[in-house]
């Protein structure tokens, strides 16, 4: 009876937890157009990814394997030029996005992401994100917008980190 008893809790758990990814997924944009069906399958595929308060979520340079979904809390995206201090150069909130450039480049991490506050994220593997791409291309036209709409932000970044001047010291 007991183990009746804690296999029902399991899948009570696992149901409320189902149920939460969906409300997260709802809350993206990104995923409006999915059927209902897509985004349950979607969501059978998250993995929790907690973060305290000053944790990094990616880091610059690393590869990438997730995308990131921010459910609750807000995190700071960061440009970490070499041998300076790192650069703000975004912000997510929850119900946002990040991790999509590198996924689609399939180049390292270009930003540090690091939680703000206290965050809750879900993650997506690579293979499910870029599977997504393949069978929904107007979800991968949105990702192209998005990482458009966010690069010049990072090149900015580089473009300033490039042209500070010399000091008197590297002159000599």
């Amino acid at each position: 009876h007991a183990v009746q008893r804690d296999e029902a809790h399991a899948e009570t758990v696992k149901k409320r937890e189902l149920t939460r990814r969906l409300q997260v997924l709802n809350s993206v944009q990104l995923f409006a157009a999915l059927s209902e069906g897509e985004k349950a399958d979607i969501a059978e595929r998250l993995q929790y990814a907690p973060f305290a308060r000053g944790d990094a979520i990616t880091k610059q340079g690393n590869a990438a394997h997730w995308l990131y979904i921010l459910a609750f809390g807000d995190a700071e995206v960061l440009y970490e030029p070499p041998g300076a201090a790192p650069q703000l150069i975004g912000a997510v909130q929850a119900g946002q996005f990040f991790g999509e450039m590198a996924l689609v480049s399939g180049e390292a991490r270009s930003a540090t992401v690091m939680a703000k506050t206290d965050v809750e994220c879900y993650r997506l593997d690579r293979a499910s994100f870029q599977e997504l791409l393949r069978q929904r291309p107007e979800i991968a036209a949105e990702v192209r917008r998005i990482i458009g709409a966010r690069k010049p932000d990072l090149e900015q970044a580089r473009d300033a980190f490039a042209r500070v001047p010399e000091t008197v010291d590297e002159k000599k």
